[in-house]
């Protein structure tokens, strides 16, 4: 036989189900609200453009020497 709650206990599962019941319903409501993101593939423009030929133009010098001074001085130690 089953047991059904009591006093109490059905005003406190009837009130669980409607705090359950208006918590899905925001949730429901509040992800329709949310606008839905595009996944586009970002597409190269000018400015990106020109920014990469700022970066590829930039002079770094002989990296090779400088090392190899600090590699002499660092063999000095």
């Amino acid at each position: 036989m089953a047991s059904y709650p009591s006093g109490d206990n059905k005003k406190t599962v009837l009130i669980t189900v409607i705090v359950g019941a208006v918590v899905l319903g925001a949730l429901v409501w509040w992800i329709k609200q949310v606008p839905q993101q595009a996944q586009t593939s970002p597409t190269p423009d000018a400015e990106t453009a020109a920014i990469n030929q700022d970066i590829n133009s930039i002079d770094v010098g002989d990296l090779n020497s400088e090392f190899n001074s600090i590699d002499q001085e660092l063999q000095g130690l």
